[in-house]
C-alpha cells in the first residue's frame, strides 16, 4: 500500500485505486500515519518553494527529501527534532475529506490540519507560530501579501505573532475576524459551533464582524471577547490554558460539565447522549493530556463526576 501513497501524491494513481486507498485509510491507523507524514512533507515543501529566499527553500526541500528517502521500506515517520531545528514542526496532521490531494491550491494557499485528539504546531513565513488544537485547520499563504498577513481559521488555535506595525496580521473565521500587529492570543471558532471566543495574553487585538469592521472591540491583555445575544461582548478573563499551549495538558478546573463536553465533542469529533441532565451544570476540576484518547479521558472524568458512560460507536458516547 506504500506504493499507492506515493502514486497518490505524485498524481499518478488511477481513480479506482484511489477508491481502494481511501477505503483502506478509514480503518488502517498505521496507513493513516504514513499518509499524514507524507501529506505534511509535501505541503511544507510546497510552502518552502514559495519563500522569497530561494536558497532557504532549496535547503529545506533537500532536508525533506533526505528524511523521506531514509525511511526503510518507504515508511514515513517524522523525526521531529530535525523539523524543530528548521522551524517547521508539524505533529500528526490528519483530515481526510473525500478525494482531496495535498491541500495546496493554484493561488499558493495551503491548509494545515490537526486531527482529532492531536495538536499541530507550525512556523509561518514571518516567523510567527501557530498551535492548532484538535480537529482544527488553518489556511495559510506561502508568502504574505505586502499590505497584510491574512490566515483563515476553522477551529481553535493559539497564535504568537511577530510584530510588524506596517503589516497587520488578520485571523479570519466564519463570522468574526481578529486583527493584530504583534501579540499572543487564542481563538476558538469551530465552524460547526455557534461559540466564538478570543482571549488575549499579550499585546492588543481588534475583534470585529467581517461584515462590519468599523464596529469592533479593542482588547487588552487578560480580556476575553465572546458572543452574547448575537453580539460581541468583552469581559475580564485570565487565560487559563497557557499550560496547554506549552505542554499539551488541558486544565478544566472550575469548568461546568456541559462546557467540558462541548470542547471534547469538537476536539474528538464525538457526540454525547446525556441521560442525566442534572450533571451538566456540575463544576469539574482536573487536567488531562490532550494527546490522550477519548476513552482515557472519559475514564478519568467519570470517576471525578461519579457517572457512568458507554462508548456506543466511534462518534457517540452515552452518559448515565
Amino acid at each position: 500500500m506504500d506504493e499507492e501513497l506515493y502514486k497518490y501524491f505524485e498524481g499518478t494513481l488511477a481513480e479506482e485505486e484511489k477508491d481502494a486507498l481511501f477505503l483502506k485509510l478509514r480503518t488502517d491507523d498505521a496507513l493513516k500515519k504514513e499518509f499524514v507524514a507524507l501529506q505534511n512533507a509535501v505541503a511544507l515543501s510546497s510552502m518552502a518553494a514559495r519563500r522569497e529566499d530561494n536558497r532557504w527553500s532549496e535547503k529545506r526541500l533537500k532536508e525533506l527529501k533526505r528524511t523521506v528517502n531514509k525511511r526503510k521500506n518507504r515508511r514515513l515517520v517524522f523525526e521531529l527534532s530535525k523539523y524543530a531545528a528548521v522551524g517547521l514542526l508539524v505533529v500528526g496532521s490528519w483530515l481526510l475529506s473525500q478525494h482531496q490531494t495535498v491541500n495546496t491550491y493554484k493561488n499558493q494557499y495551503t491548509w494545515v490540519e490537526a486531527p482529532k485528539g492531536q495538536r499541530v504546531s507550525i512556523t509561518l513565513a514571518d516567523k510567527s507560530t501557530v498551535t492548532l488544537n484538535p480537529s482544527s485547520r488553518l489556511r495559510i499563504p506561502s508568502v504574505f501579501d505586502k499590505g497584510k498577513r491574512i490566515v483563515q481559521l476553522e477551529g481553535e488555535a493559539y497564535f504568537k505573532i511577530s510584530r510588524n506595525p506596517v503589516k497587520p496580521f488578520v485571523v479570519m473565521t466564519k463570522r468574526f475576524n481578529v486583527r493584530v500587529l504583534g501579540t499572543e492570543f487564542n481563538v476558538f471558532a469551530y465552524p460547526e459551533s455557534e461559540i466564538f471566543e478570543t482571549e488575549l495574553v499579550k499585546g492588543s487585538v481588534y475583534v470585529y464582524d467581517k461584515d462590519n469592521e468599523s464596529e469592533g472591540i479593542y482588547m487588552k491583555p487578560n480580556e476575553k471577547v465572546s458572543i452574547e445575544d448575537g453580539k460581541l461582548r468583552k469581559i475580564s478573563s485570565v487565560y487559563k490554558q497557557k499550560q496547554l499551549d506549552q505542554t499539551g495538558i488541558y486544565d478544566f478546573s472550575d469548568m461546568p460539565f456541559k462546557d467540558l463536553l462541548s470542547h471534547l465533542g469538537l476536539w474528538y469529533q464525538v457526540r454525547f447522549r446525556i441521560d442525566r441532565p442534572e450533571i451538566l451544570n456540575q463544576v469539574y476540576y482536573g487536567k488531562f493530556r490532550q494527546g490522550d484518547d477519548i476513552e482515557t479521558i472519559m475514564k478519568a472524568i467519570s470517576k471525578a463526576g461519579k457517572f457512568k458512560y458507554k462508548i456506543k460507536t466511534d462518534y457517540m458516547i452515552e452518559i448515565y
